[in-house]
């Protein structure tokens, strides 16, 4: 067995990712396992025309009362940040606080099937955050009035997720956590670094795994059995003391199946 380490403070947090490409109903079924396995967070991609995420978990919200709920990731270029910081707003009071908004840029997966592109990514992340934060605050900005209609103020985390050292640096400043994921081990210690380069926020790593397809030619997934995937995430948490840590569910199998596999894991490091 392959103990986490013990750290002074909070907890480390224990969570699985999921890619939106199964059907809605066992998404949610997913995360409700998820919470029944004993998983802590349950995140999960924002693909554009994919399932929609922010319904999923709205959804489990309702079938779940201790998960976190996070989206990992969406991007301002393809929804407006004042319209998801509303959606987040209103997850959030449906699941009692569990909700958490991710933010990046976005790839290939979720803008090219509509031809869409962005210039100044950080620029571009910095105001996504601040209409964000804004709009969850009920808070007058030089590009929002908050109407009568308007959600009341509530609190939640904004993270951010990014390979690159700008807006690491940024979402450090700005942000309330990182969302690492898609690195290979080895390449992970100076995005972390950046990210707690001007303020200690959270930082969430999620390393690629794969149960039941080859790892060969893809360096930022790990394979094996329980055991061997426990020992690796063992090793990132004890590196870079994480807020959370967690298995970026990869093999496009059926969703339930998968977070399944992952509570071997779960099992290994004594959870």
């Amino acid at each position: 067995m392959t103990a986490l380490p013990v750290e002074a403070g909070p907890p480390v947090r224990f969570g699985v990712w999921l890619h939106p490409d199964a059907a809605v109903d066992r998404l949610v079924d997913a995360v409700v396992a998820a919470e029944s396995a004993g998983f802590d967070e349950v995140w999960i991609a924002d693909e554009g025309v994919a399932r929609d995420p922010m319904v999923v978990l709205a959804a489990a919200a309702q079938r779940t009362s201790t998960v976190r709920l996070g989206v990992g990731i969406t991007s301002p270029v393809l929804r407006h940040p004042g319209a998801v910081a509303a959606t987040a707003s209103t997850i959030a009071e449906l699941s009692d606080g569990r909700f958490v908004l991710g933010w990046g840029v976005g790839g290939t997966e979720s803008l090219d099937p509509f031809g869409l592109a962005y210039e100044r990514p950080v620029a571009l992340m910095r105001g996504a955050l601040e209409t964000a934060r804004a709009v969850l605050g009920r808070r007058e900005t030089a590009h929002y009035s908050p109407p009568p209609h308007g959600l009341p103020a509530t609190t939640v985390p904004l993270f951010v997720g990014s390979r690159g050292e700008r807006i690491n640096r940024l979402a450090s400043g700005l942000a309330d956590g990182v969302f690492l994921s898609g690195f290979a081990a080895s390449d992970l210690g100076p995005v972390v670094g950046w990210a707690r380069s001007v303020r200690p926020i959270d930082v969430a790593i999620y390393q690629s795994v794969r149960f039941v397809t080859d790892t060969r030619g893809d360096p930022t997934s790990v394979g094996g059995g329980p055991g061997a995937i426990a020992e690796v995430l063992g090793g990132l948490a004890e590196a870079h003391a994480p807020a959370s840590i967690g298995m970026a569910l990869v093999d496009h199998s059926d969703p339930v199946e998968m977070v399944g596999w992952a509570a071997g894991v779960l099992d290994q490091l004594g959870r």
